[in-house]
């Protein structure tokens, strides 16, 4: 949907696409490509960036150097935050909290990893002054100036627009799908069965482009008094900061994060299953309840991210990829002990 600042709808390219999409919108696009996640929020601390919409994502909770991000986000004028519920960024820098609609309470479709388009009901309404996101950003538009863009009659509506600016869905409307169930794109006619295979006879892009790459050593580096690596990611039970699934009876599958930690490392430390460890790296602490485990390597302990006690990420530093601009959530030496009883919470 063209949520990546160098892409347009369909994962188009910004150069390719903006025409058509000009010419559909009725508007102008940039020329350039906006600011990603991370480089938002550099701005905002570098006073380039006053205002901040945020929708289904709690940066303060998610992104690496928890500090850092904080000290960032104060740097708005205002934060805007549109959301199912309260998250963490939201209490400490929201300026105005929407309520979101969840998928049970509004109409559209859902894409998943591959390509199928399936339709999404509403089978109740949305509770109390919670809004759809479509709602929601026509309103936001319509105070900006920008409202007549944004008057949609439905969610079927937003779709066909969607279909006009990418022509591998343009076969699939809500209609068909009510009638003929999940589809996969490309699609570009009503009479296009949807593609099973994407790269059947040969890849849709042309073959790709191979360029060598100077690897750069991280300077998350392991040394006498910081001697572990840990990693850190999700859990199958939790979706990055549980703003939802903390809120379900996942909780009863996961109901914290965990620090896995090699048999022989936790020896080594007079560390047992169960005992609280404080993890310290250069940038900051956190503590976690051990798992002994031998499905992670010795000296690279991993834990997972989800839990607001814990809030790993302010352990976490500011060193991100080269090329890509990844966080290096995956590479952050620290050192363990048992925590003190005033450090477990």
């Amino acid at each position: 949907m063209g949520c990546e600042p160098s892409r347009l709808t369909g994962y188009q390219k910004l150069v390719q696409a903006r025409d058509t999409h000009a010419r559909v919108w009725g508007a102008a696009l940039p020329e350039g490509p906006g600011l990603n996640a991370l480089e938002m929020i550099d701005a905002a601390g570098e006073g380039n960036l006053k205002a901040l919409l945020v929708i289904g994502y709690d940066p303060l909770l998610s992104h690496p150097d928890a500090r850092e991000t904080a000290q960032n986000l104060n740097g708005l004028d205002a934060l805007i935050v549109v959301d199912l519920f309260l998250t963490e960024t939201a209490k400490a820098f929201g300026t105005v909290f929407l309520p979101a609609a969840s998928p049970f309470e509004k109409e559209g479709t859902f894409m998943n990893g591959e390509r199928r388009v399936q339709r999404v009901r509403q089978v109740v309404p949305p509770k109390g002054g919670s809004r759809t996101d479509m709602a929601i950003l026509a309103a936001l538009a319509e105070r900006l100036g920008t409202g007549p863009h944004f008057r949609q009659p439905d969610a079927a509506a937003v779709w066909d627009e969607a279909c006009r600016v990418w022509p591998a869905i343009a076969g699939i409307s809500h209609a068909r799908l009510d009638r003929d169930g999940g589809l996969q794109w490309p699609c570009p006619t009503e009479d296009h069965p949807g593609t099973a295979v994407l790269h059947r006879d040969g890849f849709a892009a042309g073959r790709a482009v191979f360029r060598p790459l100077t690897w750069t050593p991280s300077a998350e580096r392991t040394d006498g008094e910081y001697p572990f690596l840990l990693n850190t990611g999700r859990s199958l039970f939790h979706f990055n900061a549980a703003t939802m699934t903390g809120r379900t009876r996942n909780r009863d599958l996961r109901p914290d994060d965990e620090l896995e930690l090699h048999p022989d490392d936790a020896a080594a430390l007079g560390i047992t299953a169960g005992v609280r460890v404080h993890v310290q790296s250069r940038h900051g602490s956190f503590t976690l309840r051990a798992r002994l485990t031998d499905r992670v390597r010795r000296g690279e302990p991993f834990a997972t991210f989800h839990a607001v006690a814990a809030f790993v990420n302010q352990a976490t530093g500011p060193g991100r990829d080269a090329v890509t601009g990844t966080p290096e959530y995956k590479v952050t030496a620290v050192n363990l002990r048992i925590a003190a009883p005033a450090e477990v919470r």
